[in-house]
């Protein structure tokens, strides 16, 4: 089983959609795929499930909120127990879905006292739910403004994806949350972590300048690969970049790289 997370430092970069399609990828190579909601609003449920089959889901506690308020408590949790169906262009994907219960169980989680560790939950749930019979675990989580949820998901990983744009003010708050995160973890966020930057456009000058900007100034680990701002990306579940040649060949190339980083084990903790 790999975990890998998804994180960012603000909204709007892109990040669910990144994490779905690298999710189609690895189902096209028929690798065993869990994807985690760790978003209380529930963008990835409803993008993937509709709005109203998220809220009947959440009505009838079948949530991830759910499922870790229960693990709190010192009940047994069978993760396939909270596990729905998905479409995701032309293959099912495995979702576990969210909702409001997981802003209680965060909060329980962290400010009850009753856990020495609780940056720690969620691959302590992982581990002890059954979700190795996964090949990849992907979560999906708020961005860094609410650091309980990238510090949980962050733990829970064995790999990290920030996702950023070139635009404005985010490759700062790309530089302080990677510094926020190299304070709270001893070693290895160079090796756990990598950017991955999003949303390029190319075909402007405003846009390329941005890139080289970013590109000059981030000086982070990140991948090779960039995504350019398409709109074919956008269109999920139906998966429509794979009918555009070149958004193809750039999730193509991310997966490829994406597959090489797994491949280095390192005990990091």
């Amino acid at each position: 089983m790999q975990i890998i997370a998804f994180l960012s430092a603000s909204g709007g970069v892109g990040k669910t959609t990144v994490a779905l399609h690298l999710a189609h990828k690895f189902l096209s190579d028929a690798r065993r795929v869990l994807l985690i909601d760790l978003d209380p609003s529930a963008g990835l449920t409803a993008a993937l499930l509709g709005e109203e089959e998220a809220a009947k889901l959440e009505a009838r506690g079948t949530t991830v909120g759910d499922a870790l308020l229960k693990f709190m408590r010192g009940e047994a949790v069978n993760l396939g127990d909270y596990v729905v169906s998905a479409r995701l262009g032309a293959f099912q994907v495995d979702v576990v879905p969210s909702g409001d219960s997981l802003s209680d169980a965060m909060g329980m989680a962290w400010f009850s006292g009753n856990r020495p560790s609780p940056e720690r939950l969620l691959r302590h749930f992982l581990d002890k739910s059954g979700a190795d019979r996964w090949d990849v675990v992907l979560l999906d989580t708020l961005p860094f403004y609410e650091r309980r949820y990238t510090l949980t998901a962050f733990y829970a990983a064995d790999k990290i994806i920030i996702v950023t744009h070139p635009y404005g003010a985010e490759p700062i708050r790309v530089k302080r949350m990677y510094g926020k995160l190299m304070e709270v973890v001893e070693r290895g966020i160079d090796i756990k972590a990598r950017v991955l930057i999003n949303k390029v456009d190319n075909s402007t000058r405003e846009g390329r300048e941005a890139f080289k900007i970013v590109e000059r100034s981030l000086n982070l680990p990140r991948f090779q690969t960039i995504l350019s701002l398409r709109v074919d990306y956008t269109r999920v579940p139906q998966m429509k970049y794979i009918e555009n040649k070149k958004a193809r060949e750039e999730v193509e190339a991310l997966y490829r790289e994406v597959k090489e980083w797994l491949s280095v084990e390192l005990a990091i903790y």
